[in-house]
């Protein structure tokens, strides 16, 4: 039996590999740059400088600084085994500091790009290294009170004429504003009276 075999290369290949090459290219070039955005937003929303996130290692270092409350615990990525502790511990740490729950925290561990940018543009707000995770109170914010009233409000009187003034005479008929009632007191006990009472309410007595 002959086997014959073809060692003709086609250039189509090539090319398909070439494209998918790129185009994996192109994708992690994307992702990058929204991970980038993203922790940039984070760390300003940490009060740390966003362009942090472009510089190698000191976005490292300022991850965390703001989980651990000391930068250099970065360092501690260096020792075998227990780095994959520390990263553990850091995601758990970065979901506290924005008051997020244990359950946020599984997702950043298990599903890190897309729990990192919920964090990034989603309410999340930092609370500091020392807050206790949980949902975050909203803000509500202040009611405006009511309006003060100016002095000239308060001394409004209204005339006879049914018109509204200020002053002392009518602004439609010139008429003098009424003086108030003088308070009026019991004879006998100097109990005093509020409307027009006949008798005291205390005494009894009469006051007409």
């Amino acid at each position: 039996m002959t086997y014959s075999y073809n060692y003709d290369f086609s250039p189509g290949y090539a090319y398909a590999g070439m494209g998918i090459g790129i185009g994996g290219m192109i994708i992690g070039l994307l992702i990058a740059a929204v991970a980038i955005v993203a922790m940039w937003r984070i760390f300003e929303k940490a009060g740390e400088p966003g362009w942090a996130a472009l510089v190698p290692l000191y976005n490292v270092y300022v991850l965390y600084k703001i989980t651990w409350g000391n930068g250099w615990n970065f360092l501690l990525m260096l020792i075998p085994i227990a780095n994959v502790v520390i990263a553990i511990m850091t995601m758990i740490k970065l979901a506290k500091v924005f008051g997020k729950s244990g359950g946020f925290a599984a997702g950043l561990i298990f599903l890190g790009p897309i729990f990192i940018m919920i964090l990034a543009f989603g309410s999340a707000r930092y609370v500091g290294i020392n807050a206790t995770a949980g949902p975050q109170p909203s803000y509500t914010p202040p009611q405006p009170g009511p309006a003060p009233q100016s002095a000239a409000a308060d001394d409004r009187w209204q005339c006879a004429c049914g018109a509204w003034s200020t002053g002392k005479f009518c602004i439609n008929c010139g008429a003098a504003k009424p003086e108030p009632p003088k308070p009026r007191f019991c004879p006998s006990c100097g109990n005093q009276l509020s409307g027009n009472e006949k008798f005291c309410g205390r005494c009894g007595a009469p006051v007409e």
